[in-house]
């Protein structure tokens, strides 16, 4: 468990760590090209989904018939595993307002004001249906707050994990020949990290023994991701995405100096004859 616990604490400063490359890349450059707004956005939503997910978990951990993935009073491993949710928040929070924040050096800036304005009204609007749901929930024994939870469950959060997995296509199709927004440190390290993080899951919010013995094997697992899956399911996605991303970043410049050598190597003939 000491263990477990600081291979967590290890990742939390991973995932801080891994975003500051693209920070600074963004504001050297100045700009947000090579970035998508769409794919950002869909990122950070999908981190302010899990954060509304940790939320009901906690709450609901001390009127559980059954037990939660949360103990009661927190464990100092609930509590490491909530610091990694709002963590990831936060920082795909900060990029989003760097995306909102920076220029995408366009030769025509309307369309992209009027998208930025769209994507900010997406992200109040899920801020504030999230916060509204708290004083309606009310208490963890209510009905109300029970139906809330189980919507987020069952319908919300497979919403979101396919969210993040649209996202990756989304910022793959939008890249640029030349990648002035991404940075390659940032998705190398982010794909390390989401890779461990998605493995380290299943180990970190783990169902109670009294939880698995509820139903058949089938329905056990159509139970998993809901509750504590969906950490894992997330990160694979998110791992995979960032590789995928790095692997067309390497590529593409990659190809971008290969050309740019056939053409010094054509001048060069030229100058011959």
């Amino acid at each position: 468990m000491a263990l477990l616990n600081l291979l967590s604490s290890i990742l939390i400063g991973m995932t801080l760590a891994s975003h500051i490359p693209q920070y600074h890349r963004l504001l050297t450059a100045g700009s947000s090209l090579g970035l998508s707004l769409p794919s950002v956005l869909m990122m950070t939503l999908v981190a302010q989904g899990q954060t509304a997910t940790m939320y009901y978990l906690f709450k609901s951990a001390s009127d559980m018939r059954y037990g939660v993935p949360i103990m009661t009073p927190p464990s100092q491993r609930d509590w490491l595993n909530l610091t990694q949710i709002l963590t990831q928040w936060i920082c795909s929070l900060f990029l989003f307002a760097l995306i909102i924040y920076l220029p995408t050096s366009s030769s025509n800036p309307t369309p992209t004001i009027l998208s930025k304005r769209v994507a900010v009204l997406l992200w109040i609007l899920h801020i504030v249906l999230f916060t509204l749901s708290v004083p309606i929930g009310g208490r963890p024994q209510d009905i109300v707050f029970n139906i809330i939870r189980n919507i987020n469950a069952a319908i919300i959060n497979p919403l979101f994990t396919l969210i993040a997995a649209v996202s990756v296509f989304i910022q793959a199709r939008a890249m640029p020949d030349q990648l002035m927004g991404w940075s390659q440190w940032t998705l190398g390290l982010q794909s390390l990290t989401y890779l461990i993080l998605a493995i380290s899951w299943p180990f970190r919010l783990i169902l109670p023994p009294n939880m698995w013995q509820l139903g058949s094997k089938p329905a056990l697992l159509l139970e998993w991701y809901p509750w504590v899956g969906w950490a894992c399911v997330n990160n694979a996605i998110l791992a995979i995405g960032q590789g995928m991303i790095l692997f067309l970043s390497i590529s593409r410049v990659a190809d971008g100096n290969s050309s740019l050598a056939d053409e010094r190597r054509a001048l060069l003939g030229s100058d011959e004859l």
